[in-house]
């Protein structure tokens, strides 16, 4: 009786709280401040009891399973020696979890003693992601067991069996291989009583190729059913997938969806075990948040500080088991020991003084963000049933459905960059012109050279396990014999920005060439009044890497170098152009483009101007036309 009272009391102070906003909006309806996301969920105003009334969240399913974050810092390294040094010291600044990719150069058992000589097994964990060298895990698994320590080794040691499809269209090992060597990986593992998780789902892929929070969650939890129908079929209990399975999502700056997010992925996790005929309530999936590099910038690389700050506290808020925080430049593909240092330090300042972690649920009870859970894993949930009563992932991808899909959502997301409704710092506003950037080529770790004897085997745990126990080092495998390779269209991880920082690249090229890569501009009129037209274009062109050269009207053809000119002012100031003077400025030079700030289409065409440049163009494609102009894009 006492919750129906607040609950009518609610809706009272609801109704006078919607007349005041309606009366402030003239009285246009509220629901015109409703926005709607990417997800395509209406955002309102205000959340209030109201928005629970239904919706009922079991607990249990948000709570980690032990209760403990951990902080997966990623150690990139060269050699086994440099893994070993970089370990040490990371250890000797609190880090006990370490995240690990590209380790090509542990070829041998005596590069895993090297490397992992100061990790203590009953403390530390690792999360070591193998990738297409799926001869490192029977390597690594078959040294621990001589050492007799494979029982206390904690972590997960894997790859994803379909991200090599995914990335490059076609695997070299067939997904059934690779499938029968993570079901004997994991038979091999509980036979020696360990505790490694031996399967991975790279969920944050999807986040790369530009997904929204529906999309990743949709795409993941197929796959992952997939995954689960696979090895089941291969004698797997479900209690043993669920027992080695980790689960990394991406993790990006939308603050609250992201939240959302990862929070209903345990609730679409839950009704998994549900439908499989478990226990919701005791097997609970392993949740890998990583921030993403789909939002970061190459230039002005520090303002990813603040992009990884409010993602790594997303994740935290939602109860991740592990987070990996990545460097604020790791894009440049050469990260700094700052950079390196700080990632690792924003957890500690978030765990320390804000003491995250030690609340179970922190976001729990928000109107908003329990709204926007269950309505995000409802929607997720119906169209992961949709995916598997249609044949399940893999018809999915072969149909190209989901590439389309990422497509249209990378576009959607492109696009209000490109005309500034979404503003990137740095990048297509507050651009710094003379700031030097250089991304390096992805470097692997350095690989030994191999002898010109080795042998190559057939793609099986087993047989692998017989080569390490003679050779000592990991096998080289061969692409099984399949009759019909599967191809599919890859998907395309690309940088939410990557195409204004080719421009600048290209522009510095140029510069670099000796290269005029300047565009004139002439002001009308006082300062007060041309001053936000002359930022704005001034900002636009320099997120292509375009100089401005300001010049008055009369000192124009004292500039034979100009191609591009740019006239800015009000209306009434800019009508002092005479269309006489133009004609003969084109005369001097005749392949000069003159333009006019504003709206002004009428005076265009009077003065038989290039064209307008307005204030929600598609700023990329009219950078893109001045390069051609200036001749950049030849470079």
């Amino acid at each position: 009786m006492e919750e129906e009272q607040i609950i009518s009391v609610t809706r009272e102070k609801h109704k006078a709280w919607k007349k005041e906003v309606e009366k402030s909006l003239r009285g246009k309806p509220i629901e015109n401040l409703i926005k709607i996301s990417d997800e395509g969920i209406s955002i309102k105003t205000l959340y209030d009891e109201l928005d629970l009334e239904h919706n009922v969240i079991s607990r249990t399913n948000l709570i980690r399973k032990d209760h403990q974050l951990k902080i997966s810092q990623l150690i990139s390294a060269k050699d086994p020696q440099d893994l070993k040094e970089k370990i040490i010291y990371a250890k000797k600044r609190g880090q006990h979890s370490f995240y690990m990719t590209n380790i090509d150069y542990l070829e041998r058992e005596q590069d895993i003693v090297d490397a992992f000589t100061s990790i203590n097994w009953t403390e530390d964990v690792v999360f070591i992601d193998v990738g297409e060298n799926i001869g490192f895990t029977p390597l690594f698994f078959h040294h621990q067991k001589m050492q007799h320590q494979f029982k206390r080794v904690v972590g997960t040691i894997s790859f994803d069996p379909y991200e090599e499809l995914l990335l490059e269209g076609v695997s070299k090992v067939s997904l059934g291989t690779k499938m029968d060597f993570l079901a004997d990986t994991i038979k091999w593992s509980a036979a020696n009583e360990g505790h490694v998780r031996c399967l991975l789902i790279k969920g944050n892929i999807y986040s790369e190729a530009g997904a929204n929070a529906l999309q990743e969650l949709v795409f993941t939890f197929s796959q992952v059913i997939d995954l689960i129908n696979e090895l089941t079929n291969r004698g797997i209990s479900f209690e043993s997938i669920e027992n080695s399975l980790t689960i990394s999502l991406g993790v990006g700056s939308n603050f609250f969806m992201e939240i959302a997010k990862l929070r209903a992925a345990r609730n679409i996790w839950a009704s998994i075990v549900q439908a499989f005929g478990g226990n919701a309530q005791e097997l609970k999936v392993n949740l890998h948040a990583i921030t993403t590099t789909f939002n970061k910038t190459a230039f002005d690389a520090h303002v990813n500080l603040l992009r990884t700050t409010t993602e790594s506290f997303s994740a935290v808020l939602a109860g991740v088991n592990e987070i990996t925080i990545l460097p604020f430049d790791h894009v440049l593909n050469q990260s700094s020991i700052l950079a390196e240092r700080i990632a690792r330090n924003t957890y500690f300042i978030l765990n320390e003084e804000s003491l995250l972690s030690k609340v179970v649920d922190p976001s729990a009870g928000s109107y908003y963000v329990e709204t926007i859970t269950k309505q995000l894993g409802m929607e997720a949930w119906e169209k992961i049933k949709e995916i598997d009563q249609d044949g399940g992932f893999l018809p999915q991808l072969k149909q190209g459905t989901i590439q389309h899909e990422l497509e249209k959502m990378r576009e959607k997301r492109m696009a209000v960059v490109n005309n500034r409704d979404k503003l990137v710092i740095g990048t297509n506003t507050y651009a710094l012109t003379n700031e030097k950037v250089m991304i390096r080529k992805e470097e692997k770790g350095e690989k030994l050279k191999k002898p010109n004897n080795l042998t190559e085997i057939n793609p099986s745990f087993q047989e692998a396990l017989t080569y390490i126990g003679k050779e000592k080092r990991v096998p080289t495998i061969k692409g099984d014999n399949q009759k019909e390779k599967l191809h599919i269209i890859p998907i395309q991880c690309q940088r939410l920005v990557e195409h204004f920082e080719r421009l600048r690249f290209q522009a510095e090229k140029a510069k670099e060439k000796g290269r005029f890569v300047k565009v004139g501009i002439v002001t009308f009129g006082k300062l007060k009044d041309y001053k936000p037209s002359l930022d704005h274009i001034s900002g636009i062109l320099a997120a292509g890497g375009i100089e401005i050269e300001l010049t008055s009207w009369d000192d124009l053809r004292a500039l034979p170098n100009l191609q591009v000119v740019i006239l800015c002012g009000k209306k009434e100031d800019v009508q002092v152009v005479d269309s006489a003077y133009i004609q003969q400025l084109r005369k001097d030079n005749p392949s000069l483009y003159i333009y006019i700030m504003g709206n002004e289409k009428e005076m265009t065409d009077n003065l038989n101007l290039s064209g307008v440049i307005s204030l929600h163009e598609d700023i990329y494609q009219f950078l893109l036309n001045i390069h051609n102009i200036l001749g950049v894009s030849k470079e």
